[in-house]
């Protein structure tokens, strides 16, 4: 291994001290210094802005950033590279011009070369491949991006001579693209693991002596040094918008955090006559640090100055005023940081306002709302609600469209809610319309939680064609939810998910017939044991009854055949990363004349209000299988095996009430195949 990081000491002099030392200015001639600056997860954040109460959240922008990084290099020969996601998910003023002054800004900055990130793919490859790269003057960087379009720039690598020394720099994205971005803007593109792609590239360059030293620059985080091969001399990280520095591994790590916030500058020497690198000076600059910078420059500030100008007039207007805020869902702990686990209003409202947009502005009428936790970026507070303020919320510019799927494919979209235990988000939140309401079994297995859906107060029908809406993100299966692409093709509609909200803002505050934001919960999680017999006590546990941000509920009520009882809900926000905020304990005592299907009612006084069909037996006949009723392979009625028993139980129970009960006969007809009545 030629590289040893080291702090200690500089381990190769200087021209001026080799040539004072009476050696051959040849001999010193055959080292090169040089300096790489990295930041990541730019998002368009080029404007400074100061938080005058915590230093850390203060945003440098653009122009302390540059100034930092060229103050970094002084004389030497240097490289300013950027780890992914430039553009995409920027703040109003970027985003609303296509991310354009980002691109100038990034020209004027001097970036040399920067690996692509998921969000430089919002608006698919083809915005990527034939705006974006060509207005660029730096190189983009995509190793393991099968079947990506190169044909305007987009490299594996790129080599830079900085001061005689051939440094290879290679960028590769996440390969978690498919669950990131729209899968129809990257049809075609296969996504190795970018230390695979990394790791082959640098044992190739090294090898046939292309590059002397070899930067990685994956668009990706929490890889350890391990991970790499021994012909990758530094890594500078991207993604998930941490702060890493590692000098004292093999090979060195670093992560510049995000929106300028972070920059790593390390000063490297090369000794080419011993294939030796040394680690000179190694930083990672923080905000306060950045800020520090003040040199002013007119060029970047002119750019800046006229994009603000640009799109000050359309993100002043005021849409409306709100009377109340309304909130993503946030963590339990002391952070209170974003949590997409979580239920949240904002999260209904916006799968509404997709309902609600695409029945306005098309032929159809969509049955069902859909939207991903991910995608909601902003609280909106009460008081006036500004353009850009409404960008904040969803500021990725995807299409609002439509697609019609089974009732079966919807079921299996709201299981994939639950994703792998192991990953960083075990549960990802489906904001779902005002007229959609289930309620769910966590303790059951993957693929068997859902136990009872309605659709505008009617129990869907799995084989029933739903028209469901939604962003093109989403219903081609972003973030996981593969069954919202089993549809038809999506609908192309042109329709932008910040006109769809403005309009719907406008129609809401303005009093010109929107519906309000949901105030209660659209699920809840509901455990019981089964049979529920007539006569008898029955304890029923119940989860998610609260949202994490602007809840009024303070009880629960729990209701059937006339027996009621109203308990006070436990605001716990249940384990970390988990739908189950706020909880409550009933036990209801079953009236003795109340027997065959029956409604359980669950309401809060904050607006929640879900039934779920329960059957309560006359006597207490042979448990079934399962804890709930539902629609899983493995719940009471959905197994074929255990169904004459069921059914055996019900006609000795109640004697003739399959015959006087049509809805129990249509609700078994319809989740149970071949129901023999």
């Amino acid at each position: 291994m030629r590289f040893r990081p080291s702090l200690a000491a500089v381990t190769v002099a200087s021209v001026s001290a080799l040539a004072l030392a009476g050696l051959p200015l040849a001999t010193a001639q055959t080292t090169g210094e040089f300096t790489i600056s990295n930041f990541t997860d730019f998002h368009g954040r080029w404007e400074q802005k100061l938080d005058e109460k915590d230093s850390a959240n203060s945003i440098p922008g653009a122009v302390a950033l540059k100034c930092a990084a060229d103050r970094a290099a002084g004389t030497r020969a240097h490289a300013l590279t950027s780890s992914g996601d430039n553009i995409g998910a920027s703040p109003f003023a970027s985003m609303i011009l296509d991310d354009e002054p980002t691109i100038e800004v990034l020209n004027q900055m001097g970036l040399d070369v920067s690996t692509v990130g998921n969000h430089e793919f919002d608006k698919g490859a083809d915005d990527l491949v034939n705006r974006v790269v060509p207005e660029a003057d730096w190189t983009y960087l995509a190793a393991g991006a099968d079947g990506l379009d190169r044909s305007t720039g987009i490299k594996d690598y790129k080599i830079m001579n900085l001061n005689g020394v051939n440094v290879a720099f290679i960028g590769a994205v996440t390969d978690d693209m498919p669950n990131l971005v729209s899968p129809a803007g990257i049809q075609g593109i296969t996504w190795q693991k970018p230390v695979d792609a990394i790791n082959k590239l640098a044992d190739e360059l090294t090898a046939n002596k292309e590059a002397d030293v070899v930067i990685a620059m994956p668009h990706a985080g929490g890889i350890p040094a391990t991970a790499w091969s021994a012909n990758v001399d530094a890594v500078f990280m991207g993604h998930t918008h941490e702060f890493v520095e590692q000098t004292g591994t093999t090979p060195i790590v670093f992560q510049a955090g995000s929106y300028s916030q972070g920059l790593a500058n390390v000063d490297f020497a090369y000794d080419k006559a011993n294939d030796k690198l040394s680690l000179q000076k190694a930083e990672l600059l923080r905000p306060a640090d950045i800020i520090a910078c003040d040199t002013p420059n007119a060029e970047m500030q002119t750019t800046i100055d006229t994009a603000k100008n640009e799109a000050k007039d359309a993100g002043a207007e005021v849409i409306g005023t709100l009377d109340q805020s309304l909130y993503r869902g946030i963590n339990g702990d002391a952070s209170g940081s974003e949590n997409r686990g979580v239920e949240s209003q904002l999260n209904n409202l916006l799968a509404n306002v997709a309902k609600w947009g695409v029945a306005n502005n098309s032929t159809v009428t969509p049955d069902i709302g859909v939207m991903n936790a991910g995608g909601v970026r902003a609280d909106l507070q009460a008081g006036e609600v500004t353009y850009e303020e409404a960008f904040s919320v969803q500021p990725f510019g995807n299409e609002i469209t439509y697609t019609t799927l089974k009732g079966s494919d919807f079921l299996e979209a709201l299981e994939q809610q639950w994703k792998k235990p192991t990953d960083e988000r075990p549960f990802l939140s489906l904001g779902v319309s005002d007229n959609v309401s289930y309620s769910y079994d966590p303790t059951r297995p993957q693929g068997e939680r859902i136990t009872n859906v309605l659709i505008d107060g009617a129990p869907i029908d799995p084989a029933k064609d739903y028209v469901v809406a939604g962003s093109t993100y989403l219903l081609a299966g972003g973030d996981r939810f593969t069954a919202l692409a089993n549809g038809a093709d999506v609908a192309q509609l042109g329709y932008v998910d910040i006109q769809a909200f403005k309009e719907y803002l406008d129609a809401y505050l303005g009093g010109k017939g929107a519906p309000a934001p949901r105030t209660g919960q659209s699920n809840v999680g509901l455990q019981y044991t089964k049979p529920i017999v007539a006569g008898k006590s029955h304890t029923f546990e119940l989860t998610s009854l609260i949202y994490t941000q602007g809840e009024t509920a303070e009880n629960v009520t729990v209701e059937l055949g006339g027996a009621k009882q109203t308990v006070a809900i436990d605001s716990d926000f249940g384990p970390a990363g988990y739908n189950e905020a706020g909880k409550a304990t009933v036990t209801l005592t079953v009236p003795a004349d109340v027997v065959g299907e029956q409604q359980l009612r669950i309401t809060t006084d904050a607006g929640t209000d879900i039934s779920v069909p329960v059957t309560v037996y006359s006597t207490n006949p042979p448990a079934p299988t399962g804890s709930t009723e539902g629609f899983g392979a493995g719940s009471a009625i959905g197994s074929l095996s255990t169904i004459a028993a069921v059914v055996a139980a019900i006609v000795a129970a109640v004697g003739g009430v399959l015959a006087t009960q049509p809805q129990l006969l249509g609700f078994l007809r319809m989740v149970v195949p071949g129901f023999p009545f």
